[in-house]
């Protein structure tokens, strides 16, 4: 049995949270910046060598068109704080809201529920269309709304400076608000919204999403709410002690479920269960496994009955200790029908190795994110067994903020 522990101590010692030392491709990647038009920007002439070299490369890791032209004025966006209240318009499932959030948070808004905010704090706005809307495309669908299961929602005081929508029952309520509140309104959309995008002022959409138009920016993977302040945090919290073994490494397994795309079959489970086994017996790791509402109840019952004595597995039950289990992970094992989650993963620069579950229909996005992601050196393939390699974690949300803040500053 491969034992992955220091010799001399026989005591496993966890690396440094501190993300590794990018290498030159990467650096390269990340300080180089293409526009959405295919031209190169004025971004630093130390990397133009890399930019000829690595042109397909960097404009996959692209974030937005003239982000070098907004550098000169970024002073402008550190300095100016924000105001009024953001709405975070979705259909509210967990992986809309922790995109939602995260660009709130890093733009500078403070959960409303938080004790310590001051006035700039967002709130979710939970939004779902009515029948037949729901059922149409937008070009028939009016920007109004009356087209809301619960229009009431739009109509709540104070009304917001910032909009950050996402997903399609997101759509028609920023879309409303812009045409109703005008330029006393940011909007920004998260994800493709498969219709004209002149209407929203910014629109993020990942690199594996094929919406393209005005006013768009790419990202790569999702925006998230994981930074390295949060995780060092997390590594302290009452959560954390429960999670690690001092003379195990720390493997954190992050199971999603069945979906519109994905199955979580028979032999899924057994294939899964089949490759954790083997990580215990051949390198004598210590699993922390964290299940979502989506995750079939047989898994969460045998993982209880298979690892519950020796390793942690969050019931579902008190504080989902999600961030300690990122924090602290040496690896991460992430099942792959979530994009958000891979993402978030990535976030800490810790080998991700995905699992991937059944399609039930063909999944052409996922599998394009998949693919982008293990060809940027990010992610590989679970295959029971570990592995180590370094890389620069995505980044966009904090520049994306940083755009946001510029923009509103000027509105």
């Amino acid at each position: 049995m491969t034992r992955i522990v220091s010799p001399a101590t026989r005591t496993y010692r966890r690396p440094s949270l501190k993300t590794q030392a990018p290498t030159a491709r990467f650096v390269a990647r990340r300080e180089n910046q293409f526009t959405m038009d295919g031209e190169l920007s004025n971004s630093e002439t130390d990397f133009a060598e890399a930019r000829v070299i690595n042109r397909e490369a960097t404009d996959v890791l692209s974030l937005h068109r003239q982000l070098a032209a907004h550098r000169d004025r970024s002073h402008v966006a550190e300095n100016s704080a924000v105001t009024g209240r953001c709405w975070c318009i979705s259909k509210g499932m967990a992986g809309m809201n922790s995109q939602t959030a995260g660009l709130a948070t890093a733009v500078g808004y403070a959960p409303l529920e938080d004790p310590n905010a001051e006035s700039a704090t967002y709130e979710f706005i939970n939004t779902r269309m009515a029948f037949p809307w729901n059922c149409l495309p937008f070009s028939l669908i009016p920007k109004s709304g009356r087209v809301l299961k619960q229009p009431e929602r739009l109509e709540a005081s104070p009304q917001p400076r910032l909009v950050v929508s996402c997903g399609r029952h997101g759509v028609i309520p920023a879309l409303y608000l812009k045409k109703k509140l005008g330029r006393k309104v940011f909007t920004v959309h998260i994800q493709d919204p498969k219709c004209d995008t002149s209407g929203f002022d910014m629109v993020l959409i990942p690199k594996h999403d094929p919406g393209r138009g005005p006013n768009v920016y790419l990202t790569m993977g999702a925006l998230h709410k994981v930074t390295p302040e949060k995780l060092e945090a997390a590594r302290h919290t009452p959560e954390a002690a429960l999670l690690v073994d001092p003379d195990r490494p720390l493997v954190s397994v992050l199971l999603g479920g069945k979906n519109g795309y994905y199955s979580f079959s028979q032999a899924d489970i057994d294939r899964l269960f089949k490759k954790l086994n083997r990580l215990v017996d051949e390198h004598g790791v210590r699993l922390a496994v964290l299940t979502s509402n989506r995750t079939p109840r047989e898994v969460c019952t045998r993982l209880a009955r298979d690892f519950g004595d020796k390793h942690f597995i969050w019931n579902g039950q008190g504080t989902n200790p999600y961030f300690e289990a990122l924090a602290l992970a040496d690896y991460i094992v992430v099942t792959g029908d979530s994009v958000s989650m891979v993402t978030e993963a990535t976030a800490t620069a810790r080998p991700v190795f995905v699992e991937h579950l059944t399609e039930r229909r063909t999944a052409l996005r996922f599998r394009k994110f998949h693919t982008m992601f293990e060809e940027a050196g990010l992610t590989r393939r679970f295959e029971g067994k570990l592995d180590h390699w370094d890389y620069a974690p995505p980044n966009d949300t904090p520049n994306v903020a940083r755009l946001i803040r510029e923009r509103m500053a000027e509105q």
